[in-house]
């Protein structure tokens, strides 16, 4: 497994100082975070690549800009939203970008359908498909606005965008201990995980061994999964607590 850091938690910086800060706590590998971006214009992502180019750190994973659609008129900027992280994607050299089902949970299961089938299958999948990046869709947070934050919820938006399961799971430990599903995801789409989002709850970091912690873990090993451990912490984390999580992380990896 292969310790990785979201730069999503210093997205208040500039893009310079973020992967400066991220190398200065010892990080070698990040997943970029399109909140990194002020706005999601195509010309940042040149200025995103000169920087990252210039930081000598190597991107695992890329979480997509996300837009939960409330009405089908919106479906266009979940859309736009998401292309434009396949082509930050493509810039920073990452082969795996997270998504979400970028639909709202209070539409109806028809509406739900039809928007995601107008998203992924006419237009996000093609586009990832054609540039050679993997998809990897996330489970949500119990207080997400977007659909998918269970078992019983993610096959209903798999079952439209992936029948065939090639897509891949983000695996969220935050978003599981919060929605209390973490055995059921992982009974259902262990050997589909290919990357995962690492935090306690609330995002808060993990300092030191936790029985929850050690359990996935060792589920993950079970799973022979080798891919990136990627933490995602509340952006108030301080730079101490990043430390001492690193430090722990370090020597847990070791023992998988």
């Amino acid at each position: 497994m292969k310790l990785s850091l979201s730069n999503g938690i210093f997205s208040k910086l500039d893009i310079q100082n973020n992967f400066d800060t991220i190398k200065r706590l010892g990080f070698g590998n990040i997943e970029f975070n399109m909140k990194s971006i002020k706005k999601e214009h195509d010309t940042d992502v040149y200025r995103e690549q000169k920087a990252y180019l210039a930081s000598g750190l190597k991107c695992l994973t890329l979480h997509s800009a996300v837009f939960h659609i409330k009405d089908p008129i919106e479906v266009h900027q979940a859309i736009y939203y998401g292309k434009i992280s396949l082509e930050c994607a493509r810039a920073l050299g990452a082969p795996l970008v997270t998504v979400h089902s970028n639909v709202s949970k209070k539409l109806s299961q028809n509406v739900k359908k039809s928007c995601l089938n107008e998203i992924f299958n006419e237009e996000i999948k093609p586009f990832a498909k054609r540039i050679g990046i993997k998809l990897s869709l996330e489970n949500l947070s119990l207080n997400s606005t977007g659909f998918g934050k269970n078992v019983e919820q993610l096959e209903e938006v798999l079952d439209v965008i992936d029948p065939k399961g090639e897509m891949g799971i983000t695996f969220d430990l935050c978003h599981a201990l919060e929605t209390k599903v973490v055995d059921e995801l992982l009974d259902n789409y262990g050997r589909r995980i290919c990357n995962v989002h690492m935090a306690n709850k609330s995002h808060q970091p993990f300092t030191e061994r936790k029985p929850e912690l050690t359990h996935f873990l060792s589920a993950l090993d079970e799973y022979n999964y080798r891919g990136p451990i990627t933490l995602e912490l509340d952006h108030k984390t301080s730079m101490e607590d990043i430390a001492k999580t690193k430090a722990l992380f370090d020597r847990l990896l070791k023992e998988y």
